[in-house]
């Protein structure tokens, strides 16, 4: 599908996908949409070899434009936000992972669950350590439930591109 057929299909099915929104308000009144931000940025990255590196930036970046959109956000809005999306994108898509390549995980696996994952245990790395991170103003817990989220979303990602290899 051209891009921009792709974009115009988002621009239709967007108001639908979301039942409660999330956003950033600014002092203006207008908002970022970090959700729809996320959503049709995830949804561009391609299944090439550096696709886990594009799925990070997605992330960082859609915390940051939320960050800049309201201009001096309490420290945790734009980490609660972003947290909330992945955690609700892998509630949602988990269980449409076909059984046979979840790795033997019910559920998504933690940060934390990762480490012991021979499979997964290399995106560790990529996570931030919720024992360590200090981030002015956020909370360790704060810290701790976007690293379990971060964990379980770059699970899910690495999966549902593997059930698509699977139907090809």
């Amino acid at each position: 599908m051209k891009l921009g057929k792709r974009i115009a299909c988002w621009l239709v099915a967007l108001p639908s996908v979301f039942s409660t929104p999330s956003y950033a308000e600014t002092t203006d009144n207008q908002v970022f949409e970090t959700r729809v931000f996320l959503t049709t940025c995830t949804e561009l990255v391609p299944n090439v070899p550096l696709a886990i590196p594009m799925d990070a930036q997605c992330i960082s970046q859609g915390r940051k434009m939320c960050d800049l959109a309201i201009l001096n956000p309490e420290p945790e809005t734009c980490i609660a936000e972003v947290t909330a999306w992945m955690r609700d994108e892998v509630a949602t898509k988990w269980p449409q992972i076909p059984q046979v390549i979840r790795l033997d995980h019910a559920t998504p696996p933690t940060a934390e669950e990762m480490k012991d994952d021979a499979i997964m245990a290399s995106l560790v790395g990529m996570m931030p350590n919720c024992e360590t991170v200090k981030v002015d103003g956020v909370s360790k817990q704060t810290v701790c439930e976007y690293s379990d989220a971060l964990g379980s979303w770059h699970a899910l990602r690495i999966l549902e591109r593997s059930a698509n290899e699977l139907d090809q």
